[in-house]
């Protein structure tokens, strides 16, 4: 005997053999008819990308400013010591007197 499909799978099964650039238009002429403007919700998702990646780099680079800092004040201090690791003063040296 053959079973009968509910309508619901009927249109799920239409809708997955359905291209992803059919998909596209029906859903774009969809969201055109509701007033959604693609471009300017592209250009909104490119703005928030591009935000977010010069955050990025403000981010790391003052994290390898303060690096390179941090650096260059332990070697000046390796190199204040008349024998290694004998009488290093941090608070002294990284502050003055």
């Amino acid at each position: 005997m053959a079973t009968r499909r509910s309508k619901m799978e009927g249109q799920a099964e239409s809708l997955a053999n359905i291209s992803r650039t059919r998909r596209a238009q029906l859903v774009a002429e969809f969201e055109g008819e509701l007033g959604i403007d693609h471009k300017a919700r592209a250009r909104q998702a490119y703005e928030e990308k591009r935000w977010r990646i010069i955050k990025t780099i403000i981010v790391w680079t003052i994290a390898v400013m303060f690096f390179a800092i941090a650096c260059q004040k332990l070697w000046l201090m390796g190199q204040n010591v008349d024998r290694p690791f004998s009488d290093l003063n941090p608070t002294h040296d990284l502050f003055g007197e």
